[in-house]
């Protein structure tokens, strides 16, 4: 009966700790800049050697936790896993990073040239700068939490 007892103790306090995290690609949006953000908590995208980026943000849905989202330009963040979000047509990005903690149960690649089969993908599109329309950042369906 302990054994029981501790069991389903250990179960109610791992469900009450679990995290609250967003299901992608269903609770995730992309914004170009002048969306409505309404409902959505977000993260800058931006590279300052390419302005017309400035106004980009990946976002979440509101009253989910925040995913550990953190973006860099200029490196990976060390003891995260970070996503190299780099298309060539713009050199300036070469450097530029999406990152997650080391144990987020997002597996994020980018993808430049077109939107891969397989997984699942937001487009990532500046509408501001020739190239970018075809930029997409993927991920396994339901990554985060299952519905």
């Amino acid at each position: 009966m302990f054994k029981f007892t501790l069991l389903i103790l250990t179960v109610l306090f791992l469900s009450c700790n679990a995290a609250n995290l967003p299901s992608w690609p269903k609770q995730f949006r992309w914004d170009w800049g002048g969306g409505d953000l309404t409902g959505l908590n977000c993260i800058t995208i931006n590279e300052p050697a390419t302005p017309v980026h400035n106004d980009n943000k990946l976002c979440w849905e509101s009253g989910h936790d925040n995913p550990g989202l953190r973006w860099s330009y200029s490196g990976a963040y060390p003891g995260m896993k970070c996503t190299h979000y780099y298309d060539p047509v713009n050199w300036n990005w070469r450097d530029n990073y999406l990152c997650v903690p080391g144990d987020s149960p997002y597996n994020f690649v980018f993808h430049y040239g077109g939107k891969p089969t397989g997984t699942a993908c937001i487009s990532v599109n500046e509408p501001a700068e020739t190239g970018w329309a075809d930029n997409y950042l993927c991920a396994a369906a339901g990554s985060g939490p299952s519905f």
